[in-house]
């Protein structure tokens, strides 16, 4: 079985639903609070568990992993094929992707461990680029195809639908060869790893600021995907077909600076790319203050999306520079709490915040925190790029 047509399978299925769902909650319910409790729901239990899942990956092995992680998300989706086949429901939608995210990061920490168990440093480049390139290339093909799936689609036929394709998963799992690297490590064993991953990362400058870093652009990430369908849906009367463009849009952008990526390495590019989508992402929304009319709207969202391919590939650099031989994918876990943490903080306090302002005005204020927290984090980083 090719691994590559099982990652192209996934990954469609697994982005799909991550537009689906939040886009179905704002239908639902006309609400963007919904709409951050949604995208707070998705994201915060996965953070929780994210030190533990490289440790489930190392003791049960890649294709046990990919198989029970498919297994449940067959189950979950199949169950709520019955629980929505006479009514739609938001609470069963922000249910069903708190659970599908928490075992879709499962099964991304499974091909990340199976890429560092590959053989050669040139098999082990071809399995990344194409994880990329796949990642990329659905980011543009998603919201385009899968807003006309939601407007024509009834919900519980959409979650039959992925239960079935789940199931096809399932079974490709199974026909993968077993992993035998397994950790045998005791349970006392592994919360005193933890607790050193913890450690180094609180006393590494480095680790600490890209952490705050990457928290503030995921943050201003979250604060336009989270609002964007309340922001184009209330503009003139625009179909969901529409916001699938203005995602695409943004997508395509990112798809191209993936494409050129290896020419940006050549000029040494990568950095200043970096460090200047380290200022676009968070300062993007601002736009928002001076106009709401689409094309404004869609403007800032290509600005806060597109980039993040940039700011993604520089602080992996600076990140793996900065990371200690031993415990090497645990310490990297635990850089991810801080840097995942800015989607549900963005989702609550969309919540919140829109209780008592308008959409706009909470994005603009958000924002200034935002690019405030990047810009104090560059600093703090300069003694790492000048030794760099």
């Amino acid at each position: 079985m090719s691994l590559k047509i099982y990652l192209l399978f996934q990954t469609f299925i697994e982005r799909f639903l991550l537009f689906a769902i939040p886009l179905m909650v704002f239908r639902v319910t006309g609400s963007v609070q919904s709409s951050g409790v949604s995208l707070l729901v998705e994201w915060l239990p996965t953070i929780l568990v994210l030190p533990l899942t490289g440790i489930i990956v190392d003791r049960y092995g890649v294709r046990n992993v990919f198989v029970g992680s498919n297994a449940v998300r067959f189950g979950v989706c199949f169950l709520f094929f019955g629980i929505l086949l006479g009514s739609e429901s938001a609470a069963a939608y922000i249910c069903v992707g708190g659970v599908l995210s928490l075992f879709n990061l499962l099964a991304y920490v499974a091909f990340e461990k199976h890429i560092t168990v590959l053989e050669g440093e040139g098999e082990v480049a071809k399995a990344f680029s194409f994880f990329q390139f796949n990642q990329q290339a659905m980011q543009v093909i998603v919201p385009i195809c899968g807003a006309w799936i939601v407007v024509h689609l009834a919900p519980h036929l959409l979650f039959l639908i992925s239960a079935l394709s789940y199931a096809l998963l399932l079974v490709l799992a199974w026909s993968m060869s077993s992993d035998e690297r397994r950790g045998r490590a005791s349970l006392g064993g592994t919360f005193t790893a933890i607790g050193e991953a913890f450690g180094f990362v609180a006393g590494s400058v480095t680790l600490r600021w890209l952490g705050i870093l990457m928290m503030s652009t995921n943050f201003a990430f979250g604060l336009m995907y989270t609002a964007l369908p309340d922001l184009v849906l209330h503009v003139g009367g625009r179909s969901e077909i529409y916001l699938g463009i203005v995602y695409g849009l943004a997508a395509v952008v990112s798809l191209a600076y993936f494409l050129s990526s290896s020419r940006i390495a050549e000029k040494n590019l990568v950095e200043p790319l970096g460090i200047m989508a380290s200022l676009v992402i968070p300062a993007s929304p601002l736009l928002l203050a001076f106009s709401t009319g689409v094309p404004v709207i869609a403007l800032s969202f290509c600005l806060v999306a597109g980039p993040l391919v940039a700011f993604s590939v520089h602080a992996r650099v600076v990140r793996n520079a900065a990371m200690p031989e031993k415990n090497y994918a645990l310490t990297i876990s635990i850089t991810m709490i801080l840097s995942l943490l800015g989607l549900p903080l963005a989702g609550g306090y969309i919540a919140l915040a829109t209780s008592y302002l308008s959409v706009q005005s909470a994005i603009v204020a958000a924002s200034l925190v935002a690019l405030l927290l990047s810009v104090v984090s560059l600093r703090a980083m300069r003694p790492a790029y000048q030794r760099a």
